[in-house]
């Protein structure tokens, strides 16, 4: 077989693999579909809303864990996972930049900056 041959279809099973990398991440909230959509090319970073929550878990160091209901801006939800360096304020809403299940960061945004549909998903 040609080195061409084998280029063509070495590139070909990488795309296969990532596709089904994206598809096998979609709407997880593990460490390890994030560690996967933060190297994915194929998972484009965008924003999630939540109400934060108490957190499931505080460590000797104040970092907390949170794993909650978010919304995208089209009212379409799923769990997320993510660490505070500090634990939050119960009740106020975040703005979360993420690549799926990868939380790259987050700020807190008053209630008026929450679109309309994330905001009737986060409140119901």
């Amino acid at each position: 077989m040609s080195f061409i041959k084998k280029s063509l279809i070495g590139i070909f099973l990488i795309g296969v693999g990532l596709f089904g990398l994206t598809i096998f991440t979609k709407d997880s909230s593990g460490e390890m579909a994030a560690v996967l959509d933060q190297l994915n090319p194929l998972v484009k970073e965008s924003y999630i809303y939540v109400k934060t929550e108490q957190p499931i878990h505080v460590n000797e160091y104040g970092t907390s864990d949170y794993k909650q209901l978010a919304s995208e801006e089209n009212g379409q939800t799923r769990t997320i996972r993510f660490k505070g360096l500090s634990e939050l304020k119960v009740d106020h809403y975040l703005k979360i930049t993420n690549k799926g299940a990868h939380v790259i960061t987050y700020e807190e945004v008053p209630k008026e900056e929450v679109p309309a549909k994330a905001l009737e998903q986060l409140t119901s």
